[in-house]
């Protein structure tokens, strides 16, 4: 019976990145904060960009969720906000690591 529980462990964690990363809150809100993140998007509340809890939603079965928002907080692409495409800002990091453990902190809530 362990050895089930424990490969069914492991098969969750291999599909949901977001769990099996240990995620330093602190770094990824001062994150946050440093690229006015929280201008556009809060945790919980619709404001002119979705909410985190609606970003983790959406990426919580892809197999690529790490890669795809990694790639989006990062090479600033075109968003549509209240009928109007923009620029998404991108994170102001150079550190793959932290932007990573931003990544994780998202994909968690």
């Amino acid at each position: 019976m362990r050895i089930h529980t424990l490969l069914g462990l492991l098969m969750v964690l291999a599909v949901n990145p977001a769990i099996a990363e240990k995620v330093d809150d602190r770094a990824a809100q001062r994150l946050l904060k440093v690229s006015k993140c929280t201008n556009c998007h809060s945790v919980t509340k619709e404001k002119d960009g979705p909410p985190y809890k609606q970003v983790a939603e959406k990426y919580k079965d892809e197999p690529d969720a790490v890669a795809k928002l990694y790639e989006h907080i990062t090479t600033a692409p075109t968003v549509e906000v209240k009928g109007k495409e923009e620029t998404h800002e991108q994170v102001k990091s150079d550190d793959p690591e932290e932007i990573k453990n931003l990544v994780h902190w998202i994909l968690s809530r």
